[in-house]
Parts: structure tokens; sequence; C-alpha cells
């Protein structure tokens, strides 16, 4: 792998966590369902999914990107996009502090919803 890939991906990943910052932030401030849930990372790694779900068939299906920009767009920017680390965490939280159903059903809609909003892409990109 050379340097001005790695540096891309790096970029790539930069721009990735500001957005995922950015959104999430933005959507926590306007939606509460209660308040301890974090919204925002539910909704930015339901986006982020849908994302990858277009770029897969796109870059890698159709090859209409170059393939150096797999890994920018991919790796970089939608791998720090996502956030499937503070989603655990916050998952875990929710346990502690003696939320099972909260957390249960915060696990299943980050996980349904992700898959569905990939496959959407996924379809959505193919029909195009």
């Amino acid at each position: 792998m050379s340097l001005m890939t790695i540096l891309a991906i790096a970029l790539g990943g930069a721009i990735g966590a500001l957005g995922r910052f950015g959104l999430s932030n933005w959507f926590n401030s306007f939606i509460q369902i209660h308040h301890t849930v974090h919204i925002g990372t539910l909704l930015v790694n339901i986006i982020g999914s849908f994302l990858m779900g277009f770029l897969y068939v796109t870059i890698i299906e159709r090859e209409l990107l170059q393939p150096e920009w797999r890994s920018v767009l991919m790796v970089g920017m939608l791998g720090a996009f996502t956030t499937f680390s503070t989603f655990s965490i916050e998952a875990i939280n929710f346990f502690e502090r003696g939320h099972p159903w909260l957390a249960l059903t915060y696990v299943v809609a980050s996980v349904v919803f992700s898959l569905l909003a990939a496959g959407l892409a996924i379809h959505l990109a193919r029909a195009i």
C-alpha cells in the first residue's frame, strides 16, 4: 500500500469522523426519545449502512469509480462515520443503568434498520 493511499484513507477517516460527530449531535439536538437514548448514533449507523450498500454496488459491482476510491470511501470515510463502537458502549450503559428493554430495543433497532438500509441501498443502486 502506498503512502498516498494511506494518507487518502486517513483523510477519508477524518471526514467521516467529523461527519459522524456533527450529524449525530444535530440529530440528538432535535430528536429525544428518552433522556439517555442517543438517537443520533442509531440514525448515523442507518445512514452509514445505506451509503455503504450504495457504494458497494457503484464501486465494486459496477466499478464506476477507480479501485483506490474503495478504500478511501468505504474504509476511511464510512468506517469512521459509522459508530458501532459507540453503539456498543451505549447499549451496555442502558443495561448497567437498569434499562434492559431499552438496551435490547436499541440493539435490535440498530441492527435491523442498518441491515434494511444497506439492503435498500443495494436494491436501489442496482435499479439505477
